[in-house]
């Protein structure tokens, strides 16, 4: 596929009396405890958090900005294993460009049980054709397969009808089995799965859920830990057996929706006093608390932003995320979720933000999800969701997902990559093998962060308000790019707004 690299529009220089409208204005979707489906092709999300973004007032900055310090390490700080970079996919011809934009995770949902072992003990591999050829055509694009196990069958469901639904502990042992299986198949060429996650959203409650929905649903309403005790006691079984076959393999606790912040509940209705129950993101604490921190390698969670319709505005209410203070989402649910790990004294675990995206309206299909600023976000967006996620120490961050849910598609109705397509292009070619140094507080109404790649020194820099800033660099760049990889003309001042910059010196 032949990269395109068109300029970033001038649009994001525009600063206009109607961005100042209120951000409320956005119709705002159910409360955290009230799920909620929304149609994408192949599958359905379900019970997303409430789409509010709030401002929060910053002064107005000097126009020309100097910096006050210069970090430079002693040593240049290592690189991830792999890349962060990463997309889900849902199709075999979504592989492809997938990796040509740079991904170097792929995250597949799912390998459904239900279908493997209609019958106890009777497995029926030929069911699995479709998404054997998803498995092996990755590892041919040197992609590191995320693969998700989920669907429990009737004959092992704790809660009848409910394939989302958590197994029943007599059966545990069928299921560790049945995923020692797995692991025997797939964790070796042509397929080389190395990472397993065990459930998705399992921190929602099977009356969230339709019935049939495929989602979730491990939560337990009342329980103050939200079912996470259960949880831990099938990790306690099946952990072992997967080691067993391959002790290289990874067990992820399976995309944690932590649908609002427990240590800070939002109000339900934005205006209506009332706290929203936040209990069900008390799930990960129940798998601590039942000493399940020995029986995973790392936590999946997910992590989504809501465009509010206004240029450079997005936010999550749900967990006091804004765009001109915390920046994406994902950097509160790291927090919450490492504190955790400390307070628990659970050590050597890392975590992966394996959804991720800004959404648009319910559907995406919206008069405003098709404007020139939603796709300017996006693109903007995603390239501060992956500087933010470096900064945080994930081990992976997925863009959810190449053909897109509630506007967030990489490839347009023709399946031509988008802008946004490019921008995780850019964001792969310039810090695919960077590490992460620290944060540049050097320039007010400007958020920076430095990387290394090799000796090459790498800043972002993007604008948390409205204006355009004119930035003094330290000293003269090799290189400037803009958040869709183009090269931009070469100075000591750079213009910077929401949509971030790439700045490199060599060394």
């Amino acid at each position: 596929m032949k990269r395109k690299t068109p300029p970033f529009p001038g649009f994001w220089r525009l600063v206009v009396v109607g961005l100042f409208l209120v951000v409320t204005a956005c119709k705002p979707s159910p409360a955290p405890s009230t799920p909620f489906s929304s149609p994408m092709p192949s599958v359905t999300k379900t019970a997303s958090p409430p789409e509010t973004a709030t401002a929060t007032t910053t002064s107005t900055p000097t126009r020309t900005l100097l910096p006050t310090s210069t970090a430079t390490p002693t040593a240049t700080p290592a690189p991830l294993a792999i890349p962060i970079h990463g997309i889900e996919i849902h199709r075999l011809p979504d592989v492809l460009p997938s990796a040509q934009a740079g991904a170097f995770w792929m995250r597949k949902n799912a390998l459904l049980w239900h279908q493997v072992e209609r019958v106890e003990g009777e497995r029926n591999w030929n069911s699995l054709a479709t998404i054997e050829a998803i498995l092996k055509t990755a590892a041919e694009q040197s992609q590191t397969t995320i693969l998700i196990v989920r669907s429990t069958p009737p004959w092992a469901q704790k809660v009848p009808g409910y394939y989302c639904g958590p197994v029943k502990a007599e059966k545990f042992g069928a299921f560790a089995s049945f995923m020692a299986d797995l692991v025997a198949r797939y964790s070796v060429p042509p397929y080389n799965v190395k990472y397993w996650e065990i459930g998705n959203e399992p921190d929602v409650a099977p009356s969230q859920v339709p019935p049939d929905n495929l989602y979730g649903c491990w939560g337990q309403e009342g329980d103050p830990y939200f079912g996470g005790e259960y949880y831990a006691e099938m990790l306690k079984v099946v952990y072992p057996q997967i080691k067993k076959i391959d002790p290289q393999a990874q067990v992820l606790v399976g995309g944690l929706m932590l649908a609002c912040d427990p240590n800070n509940p939002p109000e339900s209705t934005p205006g209506s006093g009332q706290l929203a129950d936040c209990t069900s993101a008390r799930f990960i604490e129940g798998i601590l608390k039942n000493g399940g921190g020995d029986y995973f390698d790392g936590i999946s969670f997910h992590a989504y932003d809501y465009f509010a319709r206004l240029v450079g505005r997005y936010g999550n209410g749900s967990w006091h995320s804004v765009w001109n203070t915390t920046g994406p989402t994902l950097s509160a649910k790291a927090d919450f979720l490492n504190a955790l790990l400390a307070r628990y004294g659970v050590e050597g675990k890392y975590l992966m933000n394996t959804e991720i995206g800004l959404l648009c309206g319910s559907s995406g299909d919206e008069s405003f999800c098709r404007t020139e600023a939603y796709a300017n976000m996006k693109s903007a967006y995603l390239a501060q969701s992956y500087v933010a996620a470096l900064a945080k120490g994930l081990y992976a961050n997925i863009w959810f997902s190449i053909t897109g849910w509630r506007g967030s598609a990489l490839l347009d109705s023709a399946r031509q990559p988008n802008s946004t397509y490019q921008a995780l292009r850019a964001s792969s070619d310039r810090l695919a093998k960077a590490a992460f140094w620290g944060e540049i507080g050097d320039y007010p109404g400007v958020k920076g962060y430095e990387f290394y790649r090799g000796g090459t020194r790498i800043w972002v820099l993007w604008a948390m308000d409205d204006e355009a800033h004119t930035v003094k660099l330290p000293n003269p760049p090799a290189a400037v790019y803009d958040v869709l990889g183009a090269a931009l003309p070469v100075a000591q001042e750079v213009v910077v707004t929401i949509a971030p910059l790439y700045v490199e010196w060599n060394p």
